[in-house]
């Protein structure tokens, strides 16, 4: 695919001061937000009303989707360190689009994967590799128009290691919009369908994994990601 590409590791040093500031201010915001979501908890439990039961319910949900963004930007700011053992990277793909799979049957929106044809082994993490990649999934999907396409493939990389794509055929992105794709909080969607921290997350576990992320996109023509992940 031709255009605009961003490399995630273009972006390291404009990321340090958010970083910083990302993970001090998590701790933070993390203790009233646990206060919130349980005061408001126990006052539903023996709420009748069911106007005052909306409200509560409300504040209880908003406050764990703060705390969901907030634990998003922690991993962004300081990855967990990585347990990097040997794996299949089929075995970590594939529980992953097993995840996912409902989204997509939700919204007619036909999911394919061609798995390498025999085993490619990859020394990673394989819980955090999964979960950079259902965040690049969930962002391809929620790219896609209802009956949309997302491919992801998954192959051997010469030299050792595997590459791991994910390509919808979405709107694509301008060239303004493909710089910013690993920036916290940047969302090329509409306000409300997305908080902008999927691929800087993911961003963050694969290069702490020792990989490498990237997109490529132009409008009218759909994204790719790819996912470079090593063998050693």
């Amino acid at each position: 695919m031709e255009g605009i590409r961003a490399d995630g590791g273009v972006a390291e040093a404009r990321f340090e001061a958010v970083r910083a500031f990302a993970y001090g201010a998590g701790h933070e915001i993390n203790n009233p937000l646990a206060n919130i979501a349980a005061r408001a908890q126990s006052l539903l439990i023996d709420e009748r009303d069911p106007e005052r039961r909306r409200k509560l319910a409300t504040i209880v949900d908003q406050a764990f989707r703060a705390r969901d963004m907030i634990g998003g930007l922690m991993v962004f700011a300081r990855p967990p360190v990585p347990r990097r053992v040997s794996v299949d990277v089929h075995e970590v793909v594939r529980p992953v689009i097993e995840a996912v799979r409902a989204i997509a049957m939700a919204r007619a929106v036909r999911l394919e994967y061609s798995p390498p044809p025999a085993p490619v082994a990859v020394v990673v993490d394989a819980a955090q590799v999964g979960e950079a990649l259902r965040a690049v999934m969930q962002n391809a999907l929620e790219a896609v128009d209802d009956g949309g396409r997302v491919v992801i493939e998954a192959s051997a990389v010469e030299g050792g290691g595997a590459r791991i794509t994910v390509v919808d055929d979405g709107p694509g992105m301008d060239a303004d919009a493909a710089r910013c794709a690993f920036d916290p909080f940047y969302s090329g969607r509409d306000a409300g369908r997305g908080i902008g921290l999927g691929l800087p997350k993911a961003l963050r576990l694969v290069e702490a994994n020792g990989g490498r992320i990237a997109v490529e996109s132009r409008p009218a023509s759909g994204t790719r990601v790819s996912v470079d992940l090593p063998a050693g």
